[in-house]
């Protein structure tokens, strides 16, 4: 997973339930110095109390770990956008429309990454294809000259826009299968909670 950002970890700070406890009890140390509870000392006694909210409230990793899933979902999808925009010139017509339909399909199956919807082979192979496969296959292609990639013929017959071509097709198959599998697990899973409302809600009849 991506780090989290500067940004995001001093949201995390701010939003979380340590520091909103011992703001919460710092506030009422002030409520007592204004109500004139003490006088003096005020400064170490406000600064105390929020130390001691903060490390009474235990640490919750919930926030920090829905940011990580967010940003990895967001950068899958931005990833292969990016892949786009930077390649589009070097790359033929076909490909980027090989690309589009790959994006498509991450876009899609992004969200499902942390929903406990995906097993984690098809999940491993989905963020391996984005971050490690496309933008090798990409990249490999883009150093070569234009007509070289076009015209010269270097394996089994076929030229590098072939295949390119190729491995942009196996990969785009690839991420239909996870899709496909990840929606047929959907679909079962609604075929058996039907069958399980049914069962439940089925009204009996104590008439032969």
């Amino acid at each position: 997973m991506p780090p989290i950002s500067l940004g995001n970890r001093i949201l995390l700070f701010l939003y979380g339930d340590r520091n909103l406890a011992g703001s919460v009890l710092a506030l009422a140390g002030l409520g007592a110095w204004f109500a004139g509870v003490f006088d003096e000392w005020w400064c170490p006694i406000v600064a105390g109390l929020y130390l001691v909210g903060f490390l009474a409230m235990p640490a919750s990793r919930v926030l920090a770990l829905q940011v990580q899933q967010e940003a990895t979902k967001a950068n899958l999808t931005a990833s292969v956008a990016g892949l786009i925009a930077a390649s589009r010139k070097a790359l033929p017509p076909e490909a980027i429309g090989l690309l589009q339909d790959i994006q498509a399909t991450v876009t899609a199956l992004a969200p499902r990454l942390f929903d406990g919807g995906m097993a984690m082979e098809s999940a491993a192979a989905l963020i391996n294809a984005v971050t490690r496969d496309l933008p090798e296959t990409v990249r490999n292609y883009g150093r070569l000259p234009t007509a070289f990639a076009s015209l010269h013929v270097v394996e089994n017959g076929k030229t590098c826009k072939q295949l390119l071509l190729e491995q942009l097709a196996l990969l785009d198959g690839q991420l239909r299968r996870i899709a496909e599998s990840v929606y047929q697990d959907d679909a079962e899973a609604l075929v058996v909670n039907g069958k399980f409302l049914k069962e439940k809600f089925h009204s009996l009849s104590f008439v032969d």
